[in-house]
């Protein structure tokens, strides 16, 4: 199985997972799958988020709690180059980043809420691997975080495998699906859905 997108573990986990909305891909086509690297970081600053990179392993998604500050970019094309040095398979964050062109070269998969061209501070105050919360949601460290196009999928540490487990599962069945479709199936038939009141 290819790595699973967003969509699939959250129709997978059926409700073992948490939903962060409002961000958006930094370029077309950005994933990231891995445990969290949580960091709680102030707004306008990063400081903490070069103390992620790091401690970073390879494979981590770096989560970055910094209040939703859009004013000021957290990270931009140096904190992408050092973050795929490090082998970091994303970053997620609820502020603002920068360098966007540039982010699209890197490649290294970022999302994030809005755009800044102002730089950040480097004065902190911050503290990785602890529980933080982005736009209402709770991610704990080690939590497995998905990214794409569909958006954030946040599931908890312990159900990480059972998850996959079901979404590799939930891949065969929609397989079995699109072929009955190309067979000229109807989608009625197929989920055996309820007639029209």
């Amino acid at each position: 199985m290819s790595a699973p997108g967003s969509a699939l573990l959250a129709s997978a986990a059926e409700g073992r997972v948490r939903v962060l909305l409002g961000l958006e891909p930094a370029y077309p086509g950005a994933y990231a799958l891995g445990p969290a690297l949580t960091v709680q970081g102030a707004g306008g600053d990063n400081l903490a988020l070069h103390h992620a990179l790091a401690e970073a392993a390879a494979g981590e998604v770096i989560v970055l709690a910094v209040g939703g500050e859009q004013g000021v970019a957290h990270c931009g094309e140096i904190v992408a180059l050092a973050a795929r040095r490090r082998g970091v398979a994303g970053i997620v964050l609820d502020g603002a980043i920068r360098d966007r062109d540039e982010l699209a070269t890197i490649g290294l998969p970022l999302f994030h809420r809005g755009c800044s061209p102002l730089g950040p501070a480097k004065a902190g105050p911050g503290a990785l691997r602890v529980p933080v919360e982005l736009g209402g949601v709770r991610i704990e460290p080690g939590d497995l975080v998905c990214a794409d196009a569909d958006g954030v999928v946040v599931v908890p540490a312990a159900e990480a495998e059972t998850v996959l487990a079901a979404a590799r599962a939930l891949v065969e069945r929609e397989r079995g699906i699109i072929a009955a479709i190309e067979r000229g199936e109807t989608t009625v038939a197929i989920y055996d859905l309820k007639e029209l009141a």
